[in-house]
């Protein structure tokens, strides 16, 4: 408890504001994140650190602390998110239905496109197929492309068109499913 806490009537009308401001830190959490777990959650994890940190000198000033809080711990969260990557929980269900989806004859004409793609690719000059495969599957800037390959931006597009058009004629050639 804090040393400055002058006695247990003041700590029993800190738990009591902390508790009436739940429900507006529920909602603030449910409206960023859309669900109402991780919202509850979120909204423990402040009200908690609000109580052990208070010795507020009036309620404006325990509102003010709570949602800055509250928005400090909502950062918090997103950086995690961006540095450790988001938690998905596996669905059994949806996985059994995935793996009924794909059947042999499914795996087969797949494979067959994938080899026609392939063989497309490898009938552009290598500078041609380096834009492509850098653009579109490296996912790199045309400017990033232009800089490491040591041309110009006009080059890396005109290369990329040329790689677009021989796919689209060999795809037409080859029937390929859509």
């Amino acid at each position: 408890m804090n040393s400055d806490r002058v006695s247990h009537g003041e700590s029993a009308s800190e738990a009591l504001l902390v508790a009436q401001m739940r429900p507006a830190l529920v909602k603030y959490f449910r409206r960023k994140c859309g669900s109402t777990e991780e919202a509850e959650d979120l909204a423990q994890d402040v009200l908690v650190r609000a109580l052990a940190h208070g010795g507020w000198k009036s309620p404006e000033q325990a509102k003010g602390y709570i949602f800055r809080a509250a928005v400090n711990r909502w950062h918090d969260r997103r950086r995690r998110d961006r540095t450790h990557g988001v938690t998905v929980q596996w669905d059994e269900d949806a996985a059994s239905r995935l793996g009924e989806e794909i059947t042999p004859e499914r795996v087969l004409v797949i494979e067959q496109a994938f080899d026609h793609v392939v063989a497309a690719l490898l009938e552009l000059n290598d500078r041609t197929r380096d834009v492509f495969i850098l653009i579109r599957l490296e996912q790199m800037k045309q400017s990033a492309v232009a800089e490491m390959l040591g041309i110009s931006v006009s080059a890396v597009e005109k290369h990329l068109v040329k790689a677009l058009a021989h796919l689209a004629r060999r795809a037409g050639q080859a029937d390929l499913p859509q």
